[in-house]
């Protein structure tokens, strides 16, 4: 692949320049007869013609020809056919130049007409020569493809050039570093026989004019092209569940058009096949069948008029079968096989026994298909009458102990497995009756300590007076839907029976009441029986949906209202208080030691009086958390919540979940949805998912010994800095009281999710015992092609799936699944980086296993520090379909010197390399597939420096050496350097302003790594550009960095929109 030369570029702006002054652009086309018009009447008696020539690139005049009234000589520029056009030009005043030109022959003509040694007119005539070539040559072949290139010389002398069909119509054409425009017609017949019209637009005076030639075209009848030339890729086993969205896997090569075939499952005859559909993007025609209603073209990351072809198929069971892919470019074929499997479920029901029918398609290539319910230690009886179904029965009627997932697992002979579930539900019930769960024996225990503290408690009570004068009208709300406020007409609602799901909700009455906020946020009441703590908390109101939501009450008529007993009422208040107050002393202990030091009452006399004090108190709140639960005991609303509860922890079916999901309460008691031990061959182990570790220093024994002595002071203090303050100043969401001054932002987050996007709330439990929050938007069943594609979001050091980034993929229309670092919400856990990679990793399983999305169909979508789970995620898991980075960086050491003193730079750089080793670009480079990088040009967060100055942006650094590890050979000296001044650009007119200062041509850049993809197919880092020029290294590398990185002028924090939310770029 050649590369233009820089001193050729010069000269063709300096010739740019010129062509403002000539007279007229004259084309002509190579080998056909060319006439250079000089012309002047007024000329008399004995004149000198001179014709001469400056050739491209050249400084000095050449002679072509001289002639006089006496003779004709030629000069060191003539060619042979060159000659006047006509030989008495002194009488005709005719003067022009004859010649079939070359593409040799372009360059700048003068016609100089001399009298005596006086000049008496000079005429400038630019030339630019037209090559026109047409394939398949000598004859055209019918099916085969016509390929019409034209290429002007010089090519800066015209703007472009067009192609019509014999009709008139105009054709689809493509500019080509190496062909010029090419236009093409694939599969041409006789009627593509005829006349075609090449047009040349040129610059300059004469751009109003058109240079047209004509092409003749015939396609011999006798002949039929024939493909020989076919390669076959590697053959695709895969399969699917019935009417879930798959990609067909096309070639990937740049193609003219494609074929789509199919052979039906599980036939015999082998030489069958169908044609689906046909594509032909130069004609921009489609031909579909009646079988191929449920095929469409993919989209991004392939572009079928580009010539990248794939297809979406959502198939049924009879879709099964073999299909053959074939794309065609110039008279070669490339073939691509993928063999499908269809798993469906169909159930049939009879009055003693629901039967479950697993049918699957194209059985050579399945290994093994069985049913399993949820249970795992309850067997399942199967049979299969024929071939391609399996059943199982279920006995009616349904009980607790047969309702659950049954789910057919259908496993290919490459190990691919597919799951298809079906959930097995019981029937209605009409009456709920609601039992009375039996006294806890540790509750009459705990119940003889109230005589002892009830002096205690009733000065408590007292103190809370005034809560009580003004009090909160606490409201319980029972219904069969979804979740609702009931601050509307809450008259109507106490009339109402008590039915279906139960949430609390609290309401302030007094105009000055501490807790009216709580009415524009999600309120809480916590329910306390023996040890076992719940909050019960209302999603909150959204004022836009007020009357719907009012109206929906009258009609159903299912509210009631909670009327709490005083006792329930203060002891609440009261341990609320008692939280808070431990909250703020726990994280002000530091300073409150050091003052009680230095006031002198750290010592035995003063800290026994002030043991006993604590003592009291602890006695106290014991007393005042047991009135509290016996208060809740005698209530029948919340006794029906614990019923609820238990009843699920012990029978996990999707009826009793669907019971629990209307209640919103304390996560921690929230039965678990999926652990990582239900993983049929886990990869991971109770010591965590692996992770890239700093690579030690080489020593000796002895000196090793020494090493360790000298600096376990500094291990020591830097496990200290690390467990206390440091791990919280990196991750700022994980502080208790930072998380309950947002609780009412993140109720309404999660509300909204849950309310208008069907969030599916669930916890996994990570191999490291810690349990992951998470929360799933299903797209899916809406149709669109964005919801079959799962963006795993990892969030902030302060963000939450609540109200984080995950509301940008959703709102591209997505399916999203968001879930909260350990110790952030409801998650458990610290969120130290072997932590956050197991609870990615449990994320990631439950989305194949749980959820059903194939890694193809994932990607990554990361903000900030998110970025380390992020690059974690597809290190470990390649096959991810890409990866989006927001905001994020390289490494976290530069950023943590930063903010610290200079002097404490040792201990930084071992405390973070030893303990918060946020290697984020050293996991990236491990992987191979698509990736986005979004920098925010005003990041005041991750520049080392300040927001003004974007390049200490540690985006930069990422993509740096991102670019340097996948193109080493482009990315030299001089390519960082171009790179860098790229990276300078503040907004879009400097990006442009660089881009366009080194002329970089983005379809020649495309073609280049094209070509060597094609030739190679190789993993990274590539070679390309090896054997290139400066100029072409300097073009490759700006136009990576911008399909590899894209700016957002906006600060840190600013969520991205939906719209600036793209796949990653595909070659």
């Amino acid at each position: 692949m050649s590369v233009r030369d820089t001193s050729n570029a010069a000269g063709a702006r300096t010739t740019l320049c010129v062509l403002e002054h000539w007279d007229d652009v004259v084309v002509a086309r190579e080998g056909l007869p060319t006439t250079l018009v000089c012309t002047d009447t007024t000329v008399r008696d004995a004149v000198t013609i001179n014709w001469m020539v400056k050739s491209l690139g050249a400084t000095e005049w050449k002679l072509v020809l001289s002639a006089n009234e006496r003779n004709e000589f030629s000069g060191g520029a003539s060619k042979a056919s060159m000659q006047l056009a006509d030989p008495n030009f002194q009488d005709t005043g005719v003067f022009s130049l004859f010649f079939i030109p070359k593409m040799e022959d372009s360059g700048l003509y003068s016609c100089l007409i001399k009298q005596q040694e006086r000049k008496l007119k000079e005429k400038l005539i630019p030339l630019a020569i037209l090559k026109v070539t047409v394939h398949p040559t000598p004859t055209i072949p019918q099916y085969s493809t016509l390929r019409m290139s034209a290429s002007v010389n010089p090519d800066f002398a015209i703007t472009k050039i067009t192609w019509a069909s014999p009709d008139g119509i105009s054709i689809k054409s493509e500019k080509t570093p190496n062909t010029g425009t090419e236009a093409k017609l694939p599969q041409v017949q006789t009627s593509d026989s005829g006349v075609y019209v090449c047009s040349v637009h040129p610059w300059g005076n004469n751009s109003g004019t058109l240079f047209t030639f004509n092409v003749n075209v015939t396609v011999d009848a006798e002949k039929v092209v024939s493909f020989r030339n076919i390669t076959y890729g590697d053959s695709i086993s895969t399969a699917t569940q019935a009417r879930t969205s798959l990609t067909l896997i096309c070639p990937g090569v740049q193609g003219d058009y494609v074929l789509l075939y199919w052979r039906p499952p599980d036939t015999k005859r082998k030489n069958i096949r169908k044609l689906l559909f046909q594509y032909d993007r130069w004609r921009g025609s489609t031909l579909m069948t009646e079988q191929s209603k449920r095929l469409q073209l993919a989209g991004p990351p392939y572009n079928a008029e580009a010539g990248s072809f794939s297809f979406l198929l959502a198939p049924e069971i009879s879709d099964g079968g073999l299909y053959i892919c074939e794309v065609f470019r110039n008279d070669n074929a490339v073939s691509q096989w993928t063999q499908l499997s269809v798993l469906k479920v169909k159930t049939k029901s009879s009055s003693s026994k629901l039967e479950l029918g697993c049918e699957y398609s194209e059985l050579s290539q399945v290994q093994s298909v069985h049913w399993k319910y949820q249970d795992t230690n309850r067997q399942l009886q199967m049979s299969s009458k024929s071939p391609g179904r399996i059943t199982t029965t279920v006995p009616l009627p349904i009980t607790s102990d047969t309702a659950g997932n049954y789910t057919c697992i259908l496993k290919l002979r490459n190990g691919q497995t597919v799951r298809a579930t079906h959930a097995v539900t019981l029937p209605p019930e009409e009456n709920v009756s609601v039992t009375t769960p039996s006294m806890l024996p540790s509750l009459s225990a705990l119940l003889l300590l109230v005589p002892l503290v009830a002096a205690a408690v009733g000065v408590l009570l007292w103190r809370q007076k005034h809560i009580s004068d003004r009090g909160i009208e606490q409201s319980l709300s029972a219904h069969s839907g979804e979740v609702e406020n009931i601050y509307e007409n809450p008259e109507d609602i106490r009339q109402a029976p008590l039915q279906g799901s139960v949430y609390m909700d609290l309401k302030p009455r007094g105009e000055d009441d501490v807790y009216k906020e709580l009415e524009r946020g999600s309120n809480r009441a916590v329910l306390t029986v023996a040890k076992v703590q719940v909050i019960v908390e209302t999603l909150p109101k959204r004022p836009e949906k007020r009357n719907a939501m009012k109206s929906q009450r009258a009609r159903r008529n299912d509210g009631c209202n909670y009327q709490p007993r005083s006792l329930e009422k203060h002891t609440d208040s009261i341990l609320g208080w008692a939280s808070a107050l431990w909250s703020l002393s726990y994280y002000s202990s530091p300073l409150l030691l050091c003052y009680l030091y230095r006031k002198g009452y750290i010592c035995s006399s003063k800290l026994v009086p002030v043991s006993q004090y604590v003592g009291t108190v602890l006695v106290c709140l014991l007393g005042v958390a047991c009135l509290r639960g016996l208060g809740r005991w005698k209530n029948s609303e919340y006794l029906q919540f614990i019923s609820i509860l238990e009843e699920t922890k012990k029978s996990h079916t999707p009826a009793n979940k669907k019971k629990l999901r209307c209640y919103d309460f304390d996560f921690l008691h929230w039965p678990s949805d999926f652990s990582w031990t239900e993983v049929s061959s886990p990869k991971l182990s109770k010591a965590g998912v692996s992770l890239l570790k700093p690579e030690p220093r080489l020593r000796g024994a002895a000196d090793s010994v020494l090493n360790s002595v000298r600096t376990l002071p500094c291990h020591i203090i830097s496990f200290l800095i690390v467990h206390t303050f440091g791990r919280r100043m990196l991750y700022p969401g994980s502080v208790g009281l930072l998380q309950k001054a947002m609780r009412p932002m993140l109720q309404q987050g999660q509300a909204k999710l849950i309310e208008e996007f069907d969030g599916q709330r669930n916890k996994l439990v990570a191999c490291d015992g810690n349990e992951i929050d998470t929360m799933f938007v299903d797209r899916r069943r809406d149709g669109g092609r964005k919801g079959q594609t799962l963006v795993i979001c990892c969030e902030g050091n302060a963000g939450f799936y609540e109200v984080g980034c995950m509301n940008t993929p959703m709102e591209g229309g997505y399916s999203v699944l968001g879930w909260n670092h350990p110790g952030f919400g409801g998650s458990t856990g610290a969120p130290f980086p072997q932590n956050e990679a197991n609870a990615m990793d449990v994320v990631i399983q439950f989305a194949t296993h749980q959820l059903g999305f194939q890694l193809i169909d994932i990607v990554i979508y990361a903000w900030s520090i998110g970025g380390f789970t992020a690059s974690w995620a597809v290190m470990s898991y390649p096959e991810v379909q890409s990866i989006v980075l927001d905001a994020s960086f390289d490494d976290l050491l530069p950023l943590a010197l930063k903010v610290m003193p200079n002097s404490w730079r040792p201990l930084v750089q071992h405390t973070v390399r030893q303990y918060m080793n946020l290697n984020n670009a050293e996991q990236l480079l491990k992987y191979q597939g698509p990736v986005l990088l979004i920098r925010r040009t005003r990041d005041e967060i991750i520049t080392t420096t300040g927001p003004e100055d974007v390049m200490s942006n540690r985006g930069n650094n990422l993509l740096l050496k991102l670019l340097q590890f996948r193109y080493p050979k482009i990315m030299t000296d001089d390519g960082i350097r171009v790179v860098r001044q790229w990276l300078g650009a503040s907004n879009h007119i400097e990006e442009a302003s660089v881009y366009s200062g080194n002329e970089v041509d983005d379809d020649w850049c495309v073609s280049v790594l094209q070509s060597y993809q094609a030739d190679r197919d190789v993993s990274f880092p590539w070679s390309v550009g090896e054997d290139m020029t400066l100029e072409g290294r300097r073009q490759l590398a700006l136009f990576l960095a911008r399909k590899y990185m894209r700016n957002f002028e906006t600060t840190h924090c600013t969520p991205l929109p939906a719209a600036e939310f793209h796949s990653p770029w595909r070659l």
